[in-house]
């Protein structure tokens, strides 16, 4: 039994022997392949000469060859092939890592080991563009939206080294940059000085661990001319056109005009009636005034005067000026109206006790009211108020200053 054995095993050994000695392979150069860096060279140590050997690229992982290279009959010693990351069809393979061998044309297994080598052709980036807190800057440093928040967005092909948020101006430059993913812009270059007015894109820079440098789809952004500028305005004012949610007691009445005449055509008149006068609620009327000036940041001071005087006809005139807080829940201290013909401060106020009276809307609302049968005929209204607006000074005709500002409510 023993000889039958030994023969057949010295025969199953000899195709064994007969097979060529497998080529080393060295390190590709370089190890990664970029779009800058060349193909990847790959070197092979034949220890003797092979015929028809084909040199195969398959992806790590995959038994599926993407590229192959007839390098025909080799002698034996050092051979060396090249590779430009493209399929056997000429089409650019996917970032990912790669092995090289050798093959006989027809052989089943490679005749070396393996050689990697990775490849990084597409740089980080990303179809989506950064998110912006505003879409437009003032940088006057003025207090007005001096600096806005842009946050960069995440590259969808592959995490990137490093990241920047970038400002590009009409030609392309790039003004300012700032590392990182969300930054905080002013306006201004990256050495400190304003940028001209005008539309800017903003997108993310990327840079992978290989150098690739990549971006984000580009989000416009205005850098504005207009800064804010201090007003004083005094405007004479249509009581009429400016009555805004009077108030009317059962007995009392809003008159218009207050007297006949050119001179009183847009006046009012705030009457109650004494008849009422056991019963206050229904004897006072209120005619409520509400102004705004145009385009008002913020206001600083602001007075309301009333050009007129109690009627000659009324047994008494009782009337008071007043401002209303901006909720409608109290009102500023009660001036008392004389009845003489003359200008009367009905409201004022200035500096933080002022705001209270400002509404969302930038109007402030102010009131004369009668009682107990009083009446007053307001004829003007003044207004003198101090307050910040913007202004581009570099436009044609800009008003720094003065000028009809006033608005009614409507």
């Amino acid at each position: 039994m023993r000889r039958a054995l030994v023969p057949a095993l010295a025969l199953a050994l000899v195709p064994l022997a007969s097979l060529p000695a497998p080529a080393v392979a060295g390190p590709a150069t370089p190890g990664v392949v970029t779009p800058t860096s060349g193909p990847a060279a790959f070197s092979f140590e034949v220890p003797e000469a092979m015929t028809a050997v084909l040199l195969e690229i398959r992806r790590v992982g995959s038994s599926a060859v993407v590229a192959s290279t007839d390098l025909g009959d080799l002698a034996a010693g050092t051979t060396s092939a090249t590779w430009d990351a493209r399929t056997t069809s000429g089409t650019a393979v996917a970032d990912g890592s790669y092995v090289a061998t050798l093959r006989a044309s027809d052989a089943a297994t490679p005749l070396a080991d393996e050689s990697t080598v990775r490849v990084n052709l597409v740089a980080p980036k990303s179809a989506a563009a950064p998110a912006f807190s505003a879409t437009s800057v003032f940088p006057w440093n003025d207090g007005y939206r001096d600096a806005i928040t842009l946050t960069g967005v995440t590259p969808t092909t592959e995490t990137p080294a490093s990241a920047a948020v970038q400002v590009l101006n009409a030609s392309g430059a790039v003004v300012w940059s700032a590392v990182g993913r969300t930054a905080r812009w002013t306006g201004r270059s990256s050495v400190g000085a304003i940028v001209p007015a005008g539309t800017y894109r903003v997108r993310s820079r990327y840079v992978d661990a290989d150098g690739l440098v990549g971006y984000s789809a580009p989000r416009a952004v205005t850098v504005s001319a207009k800064r804010l500028v201090t007003r004083k305005v005094t405007e004479r004012i249509s009581p009429k056109a400016f009555l805004y949610r009077p108030y009317v007691g059962r007995c009392g009445k809003i008159v218009k005009p207050a007297r006949k005449g050119k001179a009183w055509k847009k006046s009012i008149s705030v009457s109650s009636n004494h008849r009422c006068k056991s019963k206050p609620s229904r004897s006072g009327t209120e005619a409520r005034f509400s102004v705004g000036m145009r385009g008002a940041y913020d206001y600083s001071a602001i007075t309301f005067k009333a050009v007129g005087a109690g009627h000659t006809k009324a047994r008494k005139n009782a009337a008071v000026g007043f401002g209303i807080t901006s909720d409608w829940s109290d009102i500023s201290r009660v001036r008392r109206l004389k009845p003489a013909y003359g200008t009367r401060t009905v409201f004022s106020a200035s500096g933080r006790s002022l705001q209270r009276f400002v509404d969302s809307d930038g109007f402030i609302t102010f009131g004369i009211a009668t009682f107990e049968g009083g009446r007053y005929d307001v004829k003007w209204l003044r207004v003198t108020a101090t307050y910040r607006t913007l202004v581009d000074p570099t436009a044609r005709g800009a008003r720094v200053a003065g000028g009809p500002a006033s608005q009614a409510r409507r």
